[in-house]
């Protein structure tokens, strides 16, 4: 059995869904808060939190926590399809957009999607205007980048499908559930994205409701 402690509109958990979704590994949910502390996620290792997954499944009972250790550890496990290519330049290229966005998204998950989460879900207060503005700049700025990538390549980091593609779409897909992405600025970005969200890893991220907020109404749509 595999366990997987997440929040659903969490990017760095959602990077987990897809890459478990690619190689069609099931589990599961736990879904838990990432304000409310968990005992049992708390056991898994010290310091623990969400993403977090656990398998029994293996030879060895093996507790995984955050998104390297655990999309690097499916990887090993189950090699196919691959998310690392097979060639180091490839690999290295992947690895590295895959870093990169995670590191370039965080400032956006601290404010523009906080924010959200804050206003929309935990009904906590009025909405942070600077955060928000602050979270959409770079957001632009960050899809800019893509957009080039995008009007490049097949995929992000070359000719396949890899990490980098899940980790980017995840990020996204998470900010446009709250309608947060300017897809007519980025044409070649939207229709990557369009792409990466009609794979079969992606429905079980189209089906996520957060107690509270719905989706915007193009979120669900794979023609939009």
């Amino acid at each position: 059995m595999k366990r997987l402690w997440h929040w659903p509109i969490d990017p760095l958990a959602r990077t987990v869904r897809l890459c478990m979704g690619e190689k069609q590994w099931t589990f599961e949910p736990i879904v838990i808060k990432p304000w409310v502390s968990d005992l049992e996620l708390a056991a898994l290792a010290p310091g623990a939190a969400a993403p977090a997954l656990l398998d029994t499944d293996a030879e060895v009972r093996t507790s995984c926590v955050g998104t390297l250790a655990i999309c690097e550890y499916v990887e090993e496990a189950a090699p196919s399809p691959r998310l690392l290519p097979f060639t180091s330049g490839e690999k290295a290229e992947a690895r590295r957009l895959w870093q990169w966005s995670e590191e370039s998204f965080a400032g956006i998950n601290n404010t523009l999607l906080a924010e959200r989460v804050s206003q929309w879900v935990r009904r906590e207060q009025a909405p942070n205007s600077t955060a928000l503005r602050q979270g959409a700049h770079a957001l632009k700025n960050r899809m800019t980048f893509l957009d080039a990538l995008a009007g490049e390549r097949s995929y992000l980091a070359g000719r396949n499908l890899t990490i980098a593609d899940l980790s980017v779409a995840a990020h996204l897909s998470s900010y446009d559930y709250f309608g947060d992405v300017p897809w007519d600025l980025t044409p070649d970005l939207k229709a990557w994205y369009a792409r990466i969200k009609s794979r079969p890893s992606f429905r079980s991220l189209l089906e996520d409701k957060v107690e509270g907020v719905r989706p915007v109404k193009h979120y669900t749509n794979l023609d939009f």
